[in-house]
């Protein structure tokens, strides 16, 4: 019988180990390299600014077409469907009242006469005391800052296009007890109104 010792290793080895020749579905070394680079660029978030970009571009063109010509942004509020006309003028800048349902809106952006952005919303009941006394005090104002020269008392008003025009009256009334007697009404111009662009308000 022959001993275990003389033949260990003798023989050639026949099975080797075989190398990288199998080609998988999914290469596992190339997946682990993915996989890292995902968690990496979680780690580190990069701010996208192309959405941002188109997102503010919409916002501009948005306020270009809802400029007046004296340079004015002039909003339209969701619930108003400004009326429609074929002959008006330029909307000039002056203190804005809108009539919304049974609310009425007094706004006055700041000027160069010492007069502070002003906002005021409450019930159109015809009595509208906040409102009354925000008239005064701006008039008493461009009043001392005027000197010799009158209070023109100019003002829009912007109202839907079926408001009830007794809400309407309401509002004048007040405005011509206080002094504010040039009203100008809002509208959109008429597509076959060539004097203006499309979408610019005018007064009438």
């Amino acid at each position: 019988m022959a001993s275990s010792s003389k033949t260990r290793g003798s023989a050639k080895r026949l099975i080797e180990t075989p190398g990288y020749h199998l080609h998988p579905r999914y290469d596992l070394k190339h997946l682990r390299h993915v996989l890292e680079e995902r968690k990496r660029g979680k780690k580190d978030f990069a701010l996208q600014l192309a959405p941002m970009v188109d997102m503010f571009s919409v916002l501009v063109i948005f306020l270009l077409m809802n400029f007046s010509t004296s340079g004015e942004v002039f909003f339209v509020g969701k619930q108003i469907t400004i009326p429609k006309a074929t002959k008006g003028v330029p909307m000039a800048s002056h203190p804005l009242i809108s009539v919304v349902g049974e609310k009425v809106m007094f706004e006055a952006p700041e000027n160069d006469k010492g007069r502070g952005a002003v906002y005021i919303e409450e019930k159109n009941d015809g009595v509208n005391e906040r409102l009354r006394k925000e008239l005064r005090r701006i008039k008493e104002i461009e009043e001392k800052i005027g000197g010799t020269e009158k209070f023109k008392g100019q003002v829009n008003i912007q109202a839907d296009e079926m408001m009830d025009a007794d809400q309407v009256k309401k509002v004048m009334r007040v405005l011509m007890e206080e002094g504010w007697n040039v009203i100008n009404f809002i509208f959109e111009p008429k597509p076959d109104s060539a004097a203006r662009p499309a979408g610019a308000p005018e007064a009438v």
